[in-house]
Formats: structure tokens, C-alpha cells, sequence
């Protein structure tokens, strides 16, 4: 599996498919490991690298949301890892939909099912307001509810290290995916903007794609994401043409899956913001 990112007791894993990350973060007293995913393979490779590293140090397992392909390798690490999750995650109405989502992974590609198909439904750390902050160990760590691309989203900010994880938020290889809420996503993109304007993110970590240490790649990329956002909410409330020759343009990774999600997003502007 490939690793995309290696520093100052941060690894990132990234995964052959949809260029989905894992991150590994190693405290002096304890580990953080956030949505293991997605091959079989890759998944064992991760719990091979936690294991080897972890000592006698407990570990810690974080959900950025709720999306399948982030909660599949859940049950490898259930026995042994402290459960950190959205309250809005854990009591999730769809949990379902993800659960068959996973199975038709498996069933697509012939993988043997590794383990039992679960739902996580219980966390040691279960974050219920919009802003709470926690100290695992030594480390202080700062949870703020991020409904937009899906409605139980969790950002996790480590300031002491400047550490962002973001989840499925400003990733450099695609645009806004937006399953909840068009104005969600706009407030809870704000908040992402303005914690990096005040706060010193030395590292920023997406759910999706590769890693930024760059202020102004930071703030790039949260300009793109509003760019996206503007045009659509434009389409869903008066009809005009989103720029879709600028849009391929900006994101050129991977235009014909991508496309669909467009169109998604599209459907869902006229449903939301349609006057």
C-alpha cells in the first residue's frame, strides 16, 4: 500500500482506490488511526504497521463520517482500538444503505469477505455538540461537526500540532461531493476557512488525494471548493449554466466518474435552492 505522506510521527496511507487516505497519528501515549480502508490487503497492511508501532500504547480509532468506503476496515480494528465518532454517526437512520454498500463491494470485485459487515454504534469519544474539545493522553484534540457532504461529518484539529483532518472537505482531486446539504457544506467550508486564517495548520489532511503543507495551497483549495459552490447554487435557484468547461478545467483528474457526481450535485441544487 502506498504511503503518500511520512513525518513527525504522521503517516498517511492512500489507497489504489478512489486515492482514499488512512491516516496514522503516533503520540507519545497512545495512537489515532482515522478510517482504515478500503482493499483487504491494504487494510492488513495498515494493521500490520499499527501493530508494529504500537507498543503498549492504547489506540484509537476515528470516524470521519459515515460514507462505506470509510468505515469498511471498522471491524478489523473494533476489539482493539477506544471508538471515536459523531453522535449524528453513530445513531445514523442510513447505516443500512452503508452496510450494502460495503457487500456490494465485496461481491463486485470476488473479494472474500475479510470479516463480519458491522456498524459502529458505540464510541468511547462521542462528539454531540457542534464544538468539543477532548485530551486523549497528553494530546488535546478539538472536534467540530461538519454536516455538508453528508450529515455526520466530524473535522479534527490537533493544535498543538497543527494537524487537520478535514474528512471528505477541501481534497485536491475533487470538487465538492454533496450528498446532505448544499448550505451546510457552504457553513461548515466557512468554518474550515476561517479555523486555517486563525489557527497554525501546518498540515492538512483530506479524506481524499494528497496532503497540503502550504498555507496558500490551503487557502486555494477552500477558494475552489466556494467557486464550485457559488456556480452551483446559481444553477439550483435561477437555472444558469454552470461553467463546465472552467469546471474541467480545475478538476481534470478523473472527469467521467467525476461527471456523475456532477450531476448529482446538480440534481440535488435544483431539489434544495429551486425557488
Amino acid at each position: 500500500m502506498k504511503i503518500s505522506y511520512q513525518n513527525n510521527g504522521v503517516t498517511v496511507f492512500e489507497s489504489e482506490l478512489m486515492c482514499t487516505t488512512c491516516t496514522l497519528i503516533e503520540r507519545a501515549d497512545h495512537l489515532l488511526l482515522v478510517d482504515p480502508n478500503w482493499l483487504p490487503s491494504e487494510v492488513a497492511f495498515i494493521a500490520k504497521e499499527v501493530e508494529r508501532r504500537r507498543g503498549d500504547r492504547e489506540l484509537y480509532l476515528l470516524f470521519t463520517h459515515s460514507d462505506y468506503d470509510h468505515i469498511i476496515g471498522y471491524e478489523r480494528f473494533r476489539d482493539s482500538a477506544k471508538i471515536i465518532a459523531s453522535e449524528n454517526l453513530l445513531t445514523n437512520q442510513q447505516a443500512d444503505e452503508q452496510m450494502r454498500e460495503i457487500r456490494k463491494f465485496y461481491d463486485q470485485y470476488y473479494l472474500p469477505t475479510p470479516w463480519p459487515i458491522t456498524y459502529p454504534r458505540e464510541a468511547s469519544i462521542q462528539v454531540k455538540a457542534d464544538y468539543e474539545e477532548h485530551l486523549i493522553g497528553t494530546t488535546h484534540y478539538q472536534f467540530f461537526q461538519a454536516p455538508g457532504h453528508n450529515p455526520d461529518g466530524l473535522i479534527t484539529f490537533l493544535p498543538e500540532a497543527g494537524i487537520l483532518i478535514a474528512g471528505d472537505y477541501l481534497c485536491a482531486v475533487e470538487f465538492p461531493f454533496i450528498y446532505h446539504s448544499i448550505s451546510a457544506y457552504q457553513k461548515t467550508l466557512a468554518s474550515l476557512q476561517n479555523l486555517i486564517e486563525r489557527e497554525n495548520v501546518s498540515l492538512l489532511i483530506a479524506g481524499h488525494g494528497p496532503v497540503s503543507t502550504e498555507q496558500q495551497e490551503l487557502k486555494e483549495r477552500g477558494r475552489l471548493a466556494q467557486w464550485y459552490l457559488s456556480h452551483l447554487i446559481a444553477y439550483g435557484k435561477s437555472g444558469t449554466p454552470f461553467p463546465e468547461q472552467e469546471l474541467w478545467r480545475l478538476y481534470p483528474h478523473y472527469p467521467i466518474i467525476q461527471g456523475k457526481f456532477h450531476q448529482d450535485n446538480l440534481k440535488l441544487a435544483k431539489r434544495e435552492l429551486e425557488a
